[in-house]
């Protein structure tokens, strides 16, 4: 079973953040759901266990800018990459219309090899975030850039810190510049 790596992606991005603007008061929170009902999909339609479904939940999170990394369970749950593509741009459409800022963010690689179509999934939202003219947050290549990667993974899903870390810089690259 895996557990919490600390410090997790999202405290080193708002640490980075932080830093970079000297403000304390920039938060990053987490509010996505686990387990296999998290997916895109249920989210949109609030059925992830995260209570009610987006937009709302985006509005009520008091964010300005919103980030989107469903991708792992939407190809496990048998949603087409069309169908994803589809839930994506409606995520990207009810953000905007909320007055969010939209980001969306690449799965990182995995290695059980449950998950041969997950280069299509990332391929689906880098043609969103192209054609909705979003920021995307490109961890999928990246990380198997790195020598070694496999290894930064619990179960071959979960990242490490060192993984973490590495994530973060990414988010920050694509973040940092939206920050008001």
């Amino acid at each position: 079973m895996p557990s919490l790596v600390t410090p997790t992606e999202q405290a080193n991005l708002q640490s980075a953040l932080q830093s970079q603007f000297n403000d304390t008061g920039i938060t990053v929170s987490n509010n996505a759901t686990g387990g296999t009902s998290s997916s895109l999909q249920n989210e949109m339609d609030g059925m992830d266990g995260g209570g009610a479904g987006e937009p709302q939940r985006m509005i009520a999170s008091g964010a300005g800018i919103v980030i989107q990394e469903h991708m792992l369970n939407d190809a496990l749950g048998g949603e087409t990459v069309d169908q994803y593509s589809g839930y994506l741009t409606q995520w990207v459409e009810d953000a905007r219309a909320a007055g969010l800022t939209p980001v969306l963010e690449e799965s990182g690689p995995v290695c059980d090899g449950n998950h041969p179509q997950l280069a299509s999934y990332v391929d689906a939202m880098n043609d969103v975030g192209r054609r909705l003219s979003v920021p995307v947050i490109h961890q999928f290549s990246h990380i198997q850039g790195i020598v070694g990667w496999q290894a930064h993974m619990t179960s071959c899903l979960y990242p490490d810190a060192t993984l973490l870390a590495a994530k973060a810089q990414q988010e920050l690259a694509v973040i940092a510049p939206l920050v008001h």
